[in-house]
């Protein structure tokens, strides 16, 4: 018996049935950024939002969905998270454990968000037949990402050389979404003071503006889906922590 959370998902391409949990916009954002996703021409999509928005939660299930379908290109989906504790450098190196289990430690959101969408047998079983892998942004150098999904969440973490080193993999029917919170930024810090602009996601964001397969999405405190009282401590943080994404610094 199937779970009430999921429904058979009869693709657009293929005739084959295939579990996915629904997904309806809850903000006219959502919505946007779902479609600039679709959007074929779109090879590489840039998005900042905070926390509550609901942007990786998109990703990921659109993700999942297009690799799901048969007649896509699509055969996996990769992610990839920093490692990075908040306040501190890369420490992936110095976690105990075998790198599977350093890896799980700093994607137990991408796991949830996986079990909500797919459930978490079915998600076991893709991550077991590799057909979703999560990726480690200092192994990746000197590989070709072709017909795959690759979503860099965290972004905001990512040096302008790691971003670049990323970007430059992109190869054939490879579909990538890079997202963050720029004013969430852990690694980039002076005085305790976020210095945003250290950041490789903040420096690509400007230098891709106008790029033919490149677009951009930008989340609006609004659109924070936690909460009220959440939505409320973010306004108290709202003038400290405004990042023009518009006039670079």
């Amino acid at each position: 018996m199937s779970n009430k959370n999921e429904r058979v998902y009869k693709t657009q391409i293929g005739s084959i049935p295939k579990i996915v949990n629904n997904f309806k916009p809850k903000t006219d954002n959502q919505k946007l950024f779902h479609q600039k996703i679709c959007n074929f021409d779109n090879q590489l999509v840039l998005c900042h939002g905070i926390a509550g928005t609901g942007k990786t939660y998109v990703s990921i299930y659109k993700a999942l969905q297009d690799v799901l379908r048969r007649g896509t290109p699509y055969e996996k989906l990769i992610i990839i998270n920093p490692t990075v504790d908040v306040g501190n450098e890369d420490k992936l190196g110095f976690l105990p454990g075998e790198l599977s289990a350093k890896i799980q430690q700093y994607n137990e959101s991408t796991f949830t968000i996986l079990d909500k969408i797919i459930g978490k047998t079915r998600a076991g079983k893709m991550i077991q037949d590799n057909k979703i892998e999560i990726g480690v942004l200092n192994f990746l150098r000197g590989t070709n990402l072709e017909n795959c999904y690759v979503i860099l969440d965290e972004a905001q973490n990512v040096s302008p050389m790691q971003i670049k080193t990323l970007m430059t993999r992109i190869s054939e029917n490879c579909k990538m979404i890079i997202q963050g919170d720029m004013s969430q930024c852990d690694k980039y810090k002076t005085n305790g003071m976020t210095n945003y602009e250290k950041s490789g996601f903040y420096d690509v964001w400007f230098r891709l503006q106008g790029v033919k397969g490149v677009e951009h999405m930008a989340f609006s405190r609004e659109d924070c889906i936690r909460h009220p009282l959440v939505k409320r401590i973010l306004k108290t943080y709202e003038d400290e922590h405004e990042i023009d994404l518009v006039n670079k610094s």
